[in-house]
């Protein structure tokens, strides 16, 4: 049995739980404690890389977000998105700049440099910042992923920390998923266009939705699911226009069929153990074959941390 991961504002002191890490014996001199955490070894691009190219790094890494620097000082300039890359492929506004400099051709746009579509103002941290810093902008900014650089003047990247590197992990916080679920849950349906789904996507900032048939669950839909069909920058013979590719399939063939859900009593402790178990960011919250609403990693930190301020 594994020690627990409670971090940062977790001094939380929960029954059952196997006590907090301890950080403090592998901090680094002059490091905060953001650092015991954040993984050291990040995968950035720089800003004249394609939108393709960066796309298949996505895919290569699994990754929903890249830091975007300077090639020649390691700067940080802003942070790649796959929600970003999806408005452009047709999902929401930015499809604009296919239309006006490309006249609708996203085989041709594809190859634009990534600055064209990246979040230039993104926030970040330092490296004497805290675990506790990390954790308060995840919850203000709702980013699942924060860069940390040397300072904030040369702003020369380091280090990248995730919700999952703060996720807190015990026996139980005596929280329940239905404490902390999103009751308003945006769906879709297996017949629905790809199109459609990509727009509700961009237009809410939304990584995952159920789909419903018949008043039940029968799938879930990702980013990464349309992405993966468009073909992460791989768009071989699939058409030029990128509206016309989303509009060319529906929901059904490409959602994940086999669907993990959870009940709402369920302790968030249990939560957190499944996030690490699967890999998978966010679940359905289900009971008598009913959506009731959704829960993801962002829901289980705030409602943890916020908890017990």
């Amino acid at each position: 049995m594994r020690m627990s991961n409670v971090i940062g504002k977790s001094d939380i002191n929960k029954s059952g739980e196997r006590g907090p890490r301890e950080f403090k014996t592998r901090v680094v001199e002059k490091e905060g404690s953001v650092m015991v955490v954040a993984k050291r070894d990040v995968i950035s691009t720089n800003p004249m890389n394609s939108i393709k190219n960066v796309a298949q790094l996505m895919k290569k890494h699994d990754f929903r977000r890249i830091p975007v620097t300077d090639a020649g000082t390691n700067r940080l300039e802003g942070m790649a998105v796959a929600i970003d890359i999806l408005d452009f492929l047709g999902g929401g506004e930015k499809y604009n700049i296919i239309k006006k400099d490309y006249d609708g051709n996203f085989l041709a746009a594809i190859n634009c440099p990534i600055e064209k579509i990246m979040i230039r103002e993104y926030p970040f941290l330092d490296k004497k910042s805290s675990i506790d810093n990390a954790i308060d902008i995840m919850i203000d900014k709702r980013c699942s992923g924060i860069p940390i650089v040397d300072n904030k003047e040369n702003k020369r990247i380091t280090a990248i920390v995730t919700e999952r590197d703060v996720l807190p992990i015990a026996d139980k916080f005596g929280i329940t998923v239905s404490d902390v679920m999103r009751e308003k849950c945006i769906t879709a349906t297996p017949g629905m266009m790809i199109s459609d789904v990509s727009k509700i996507m961009v237009r809410n900032r939304l990584r995952r939705l159920p789909v419903i048939l018949d008043e039940e669950i029968v799938g879930i839909v990702t980013v990464f699911d349309v992405l993966k069909f468009i073909g992460y920058g791989e768009f071989g013979d699939k058409g030029i226009y990128a509206e016309d590719i989303l509009s060319n399939a529906k929901v059904g063939d490409i959602m994940e069929k086999n669907v993990i859900t959870v009940n709402p009593d369920q302790d968030l402790a249990d939560i957190s153990r499944l996030v690490e178990d699967t890999n998978i960011g966010g679940f359905p919250v289900v009971e008598d074959n009913t959506l009731l609403g959704i829960i993801t990693t962002s829901d289980i930190i705030r409602g943890i941390y916020r908890n017990n301020k």
